[in-house]
C-alpha cells in the first residue's frame, strides 16, 4: 500500500461537503431503487397470485404496477450516477480497490440490469395471453434485478473492511464468515426495505378505488416491516464492535419510526379510509434517512482513517518532490524545444537511452529490456541494411520503428553513427587463428538452420521474433562476434556455444567476417 496515494483524486470540495453531497445524492438514488425493486416484487408476486386464484382484478392491477416500473427504473439508474462519481472521489482508494477485487461481479451489473429490465417489460406485455411464459420471464427478471443490490452491497461491505482485502482477493467472501454474514444481512435489509417502500408507494398511488388492494398491501407492509426489524437486529450484531453514539441514535430513530408504521399498518381496518395511513408518508422518509445516516457513520469510521493516512502520505510525497519540480520542468521544456533535425540530436534523444551515448549498449533503459540493445560500436553493416532496421524496427525486440523521421533525417542519423562508431565499415578478420574447417561444419549443421547456408536468413529463421540478422549484410567486430557465439544473445533463440573448442569459435568469427558482402 506504499504507493496507493498515487490513486487519490483531487476533491473539488472539503470532505464534509463531499460527504453531505454523497448522503443527499445516494438517499435520492436509493429511494427510487427501493421503489423499483419493491414494484418488481409486488408485480411478480401478485401476478402469480392472480394466476393461481383467478382474481382478474389483480391481473389488471399488475399491468398498472409494471407500467409504473418503467419510470422508476429510469430514475433509479440516472440518479445513481451522482453518488457513484462522488464516492470515487471521496473514498477513491477503498472504493476502487473493492470494485477491483469484485471486478467480475461489478462488470456483470450491466448485463443483469439489461436482462432484468427486458424480462420485466416482457412480463407486462400481454401477460394474460401467455401466463406461463410471462411467469418465467417475471421470475428470472426479478432474480436478476435483486442480484444487482447484492453486488453493490458486497462492494461497499468490502470497501469498509480494508483488513479483509487480501483474504477476499485470494479466497473470496466465504473465507471470512463474519464479513459474509454482514454482507448477507445488509443485502437482506435492502430487500426488506424495497418490499416496504414499494408496498407503501403502491398503497397510495396504484390502488385507487380498490379496497381489496389496500387490504393486501397493508399485510404486505406488516410482513416487510417485521422482516426489516429481524434483519436489522442481526445487521447490528454484525457491526457490534463499531457502534458509536451517533450510530445508535440513528438506529433508534429508525426503529421507532418502523414500529409506528407497523402499528398503523397492522391495526388499520380494511374498510377505513386510507387517509389514516397518510402519516406513513412522513415515517418512510424518516426510516430511510435514519438508516442511511447510520450507514454513513459506519462507513466514515471504517474508511476515513485510511483515506486520511493516504492523503498525508501524498502531501509528504509532494513536499519531497517540490524541490525537483523546477528542474524537471526545465528539462521537460528543453525536451519539447528540441528540434530533431540532425543525426547527433536524434541519436541523443531517441537512441542513447537504450544503446548508450557511446554506443556500448548500456543506456539508462537497457536493463529493462528482455532483448538487450545491440552494442552499436561493434556493428559493421551495410548502410541500406541499417536504414531498413532503423526505419522498420526489429519485431520481437525493444527496437521500435522510426518512420516518423524522413529520409534526410535518417541519413543524418546513419552518418552520425558511422562517424562515431564505424558502423558501416567492413568487419575485420580476427587476429587469432581459428579452425576454419571445423567452423564450416558447425555452421552447416547448426547455424544454417536459422541463418541460412550462405548467411542469409532461412525460412525458419525469418519466422522467429526477433529474426536473426542477414550475415551477408550485417556483421560485428571480432571481439563482439566471439562474445555472442560464446555467450549467446539473451531474449533470442541464439544460444551460447561455449562448449565448442575455442579454435572453432574463432574459426566461426572468421567465417562470419567473410560472409559479409561489401556495400
Amino acid at each position: 500500500m506504499n504507493n496507493l496515494h498515487d490513486l487519490l483524486l483531487a476533491k473539488p470540495f472539503s470532505d464534509q461537503v463531499m460527504e453531505l453531497l454523497l448522503f443527499g445524492s445516494f438517499a435520492l438514488h436509493l429511494l427510487f431503487v427501493l421503489l423499483m425493486l419493491g414494484t418488481a416484487m409486488i408485480a411478480v408476486f401478485f401476478f402469480v397470485h392472480s394466476w393461481l386464484t383467478g382474481f382478474s382484478y389483480e391481473l389488471r392491477w399488475d399491468k398498472r404496477v409494471l407500467s409504473i416500473h418503467l419510470a422508476l427504473k429510469s430514475l433509479a439508474v440516472v440518479l445513481g450516477v451522482a453518488p457513484l462519481l462522488i464516492i470515487q472521489v471521496l473514498w477513491s482508494v477503498p472504493f476502487l480497490t473493492a470494485a477491483s477485487i469484485m471486478a467480475p461481479y461489478w462488470l456483470a451489473l450491466l448485463g443483469l440490469m439489461i436482462f432484468a429490465f427486458l424480462s420485466l417489460d416482457i412480463l407486462g406485455h400481454k401477460m394474460d395471453v401467455h401466463p406461463v411464459r410471462h411467469l418465467i420471464f417475471g421470475v428470472l427478471g426479478l432474480a436478476a434485478l435483486v442480484a444487482v443490490p447484492a453486488v453493490f452491497t458486497a462492494v461497499l461491505s468490502l470497501m469498509e473492511n480494508p483488513d479483509k482485502w487480501s483474504l477476499v482477493a485470494g479466497k473470496g467472501f466465504a473465507a471470512e464468515p463474519a464479513l459474509l454474514f454482514h454482507w448477507l444481512m445488509r443485502y437482506l435489509h435492502i430487500l426488506g426495505a424495497a418490499a416496504l417502500f414499494g408496498g407503501a408507494f403502491h398503497y397510495f398511488f396504484s390502488t385507487r378505488g380498490a379496497q381489496e388492494r389496500h387490504y393486501h398491501l397493508s399485510h404486505w407492509m406488516v410482513v416487510a416491516t417485521l422482516f426489516q426489524v429481524v434483519v436489522g437486529v442481526l445487521l447490528l450484531v454484525s457491526v457490534m464492535g463499531r457502534l458509536t453514539p451517533a450510530v445508535i441514535t440513528a438506529v433508534t430513530v429508525g426503529v421507532f419510526a418502523a414500529m409506528l408504521l407497523l402499528g398503523l399498518a397492522f391495526y388499520r381496518h380494511p374498510e377505513v379510509d386510507k387517509r389514516r395511513m397518510a402519516s406513513a408518508l412522513v415515517l418512510l422518509p424518516l426510516i430511510l434517512v435514519s438508516m442511511l445516516m447510520a450507514r454513513q457513520y459506519l462507513q466514515h469510521q471504517a474508511v476515513a482513517p485510511m483515506q486520511a493516512a493516504l492523503e498525508a502520505r501524498a502531501q509528504e510525497a509532494r513536499r519531497r518532490l517540490a524541490p525537483l519540480q523546477a528542474t524537471a520542468l526545465r528539462g521537460f521544456q528543453a525536451h519539447l524545444a528540441t528540434v530533431y533535425d540532425n543525426g547527433e540530436t536524434i541519436y541523443a534523444n531517441a537512441c542513447a537511452f537504450c544503446h548508450g551515448q557511446d554506443g556500448g549498449g548500456q543506456g539508462s533503459e537497457a536493463a529493462t529490456l528482455i532483448v538487450p540493445p545491440e552494442k552499436l560500436n561493434a556493428v559493421r553493416a551495410q548502410r541500406q541494411y541499417l536504414y531498413q532496421v532503423v526505419l522498420k524496427g526489429v519485431p520481437g525486440s525493444g527496437m521500435p520503428y522510426f518512420s516518423v523521421f524522413d529520409r534526410g533525417k535518417l541519413d543524418s542519423l546513419l552518418d552520425y553513427m558511422n562517424a562515431s562508431f564505424g558502423s558501416e565499415a567492413l568487419p575485420q578478420p580476427p587476429s587469432r587463428q581459428g579452425d576454419l574447417a571445423a567452423a564450416k561444419m558447425v555452421f552447416a549443421k547448426t547455424c544454417a538452420v536459422c541463418h541460412g547456408e550462405q548467411g542469409q536468413v532461412s525460412v525458419f529463421g525469418g519466422g522467429l521474433r526477433p529474426a536473426p540478422p542477414d550475415l551477408t549484410r550485417y556483421g560485428l567486430t571480432p571481439q563482439r562476434a566471439y562474445a555472442v557465439i560464446t555467450q549467446g544473445y539473451d531474449g533470442t533463440v541464439m544460444q551460447p556455444f561455449n562448449a565448442l573448442p575455442e579454435a572453432t569459435r574463432w574459426g566461426l568469427v572468421g567465417l562470419l567476417a567473410s560472409l559479409r558482402v561489401k556495400p
